[in-house]
């Protein structure tokens, strides 16, 4: 550990917090600690990599306010639920922070708070959103005018497996979140809010086979930042998911209304979550996959181009990491060690297609990435006129 070491500590040491956590602590220049209300999860990270252990109830803001004051970058991976406030605590102890929560609220509003009290804040920053919004932000800054956004994401176990055909890579709240949020696409210019699961597509990619995509709330920021008539994300998943998803929310097992069940008031969402987490969670070492395709459409330099990126990472044997943990795990990983450094640094909130317009920056990501085995090819395709 050198002199005069950065000081970051990441809050949450679930599948995505643990890799943040690995990765940080091999970079000589940080000091790392992780919190969680969890001694089994905090053991687990510690087992693999240098860190400290710091035991927290990271629900409890006034916890999380006495916590982050004794660091210098702080770096979020909690569940969505508490994401939200978490930012607003951290950007109230005057840290900076990168964080990666799938929050229902909309971060940007705590832009002028951060500003006032001078600190960096970088939200959604994982794979996507994160890397897509990076890549979206990089091609539209070259583009004029920029015309269309596709981006189709999702992680996946290799082996399918009746009836679900499905694993949560990250915290399975969060995926019924995608489930059940509207989801917002751009349309003629316009913000259009379509049902979760709807339009369902089939897609091949090399490598992996054929894929389901549909509608989920993914642009998140992109809708209102970006400038482009059509704009659209869609979750990836194995074929006949999201038909059979699409039964369980109809029927309601999804809704947070409680109903009246032999005298007790039971909410349907927290059934369905104890019958179905259990058979979402990967087995030790059980493989998973994450695809990714990116398609940015519009003129540069008066040549229709496209500008587009693929993207397939696999569980990793070596460090026992799965894919989404990696791919989301490293992007934030990769920012929050740039923010350390002053490499990005500008007080506010800033979603990831903000940095992704800086020259340079998508590429050292990206190299940050290849560098861990973690690889994304990127085309630019001009388009016949």
């Amino acid at each position: 550990m050198s002199d005069g070491a950065k000081k970051v500590v990441v809050l949450g040491a679930g599948m995505v917090g643990a890799a943040i956590a690995r990765d940080l602590a091999d970079d000589g220049g940080l000091r790392v600690d992780v919190a969680d209300v969890r001694p089994e999860s905090l053991e687990r990270v510690a087992e693999r990599a240098r860190v400290g252990k710091v035991r927290a109830d990271l629900g409890n803001p006034d916890a999380v306010r006495r916590l982050v004051a004794g660091y210098d970058v702080v770096v979020g991976a909690l569940p969505s639920v508490i994401g939200f406030e978490t930012v607003r605590t951290v950007i109230e102890a005057g840290r900076d922070l990168v964080d990666i929560s799938f929050m229902p609220e909309n971060a940007l509003e705590l832009d002028g708070l951060a500003r006032e009290r001078g600190v960096t804040t970088v939200v959604d920053c994982g794979v996507a959103p994160g890397l897509s919004n990076m890549m979206c932000g990089q091609a539209a800054s070259r583009l004029e005018p920029c015309e269309r956004i596709e981006i189709y994401v999702g992680g996946l176990p290799v082996a399918r497996h009746w009836p679900f055909d499905y694993k949560a890579g990250f915290a399975p709240w969060d995926v019924l979140e995608e489930y059940t949020r509207p989801a917002r696409v751009v349309e003629h210019g316009r913000v259009v809010v379509k049902e979760p699961l709807s339009e369902p597509e089939l897609l091949e990619f090399p490598g992996v086979g054929t894929l389901e995509a549909f509608n989920t709330d993914g642009l998140r920021s992109l809708a209102y930042t970006l400038k482009a008539p059509f704009m659209k994300e869609k979750t990836l998943r194995w074929p006949g998911h999201a038909e059979l998803m699409r039964v369980l929310k109809d029927t309601g097992f999804f809704s947070l209304e409680p109903l009246d069940v032999g005298g007790q008031k039971v909410r349907p969402r927290d059934l369905t979550a104890a019958l179905l987490f259990p058979k979402w969670t990967f087995e030790a070492g059980e493989a998973d996959l994450t695809v990714m395709r990116v398609r940015v459409e519009g003129s540069e330099n008066g040549t229709r181009v496209v500008h587009a990126w693929d993207f397939v990472d696999r569980f990793h044997e070596g460090t026992g990491l799965r894919s989404m943990s990696r791919s989301t795990g490293y992007v934030a990983a990769s920012v929050a060690r740039l923010v350390a450094r002053g490499g990005f640094r500008r007080p506010g909130v800033h979603p990831p297609e903000t940095l992704g317009a800086i020259p340079g920056l998508l590429d050292g990501v990206l190299a940050d990435l290849a560098a861990r085995g973690v690889r994304c090819r990127g085309t630019i395709t001009r388009l016949a006129a």
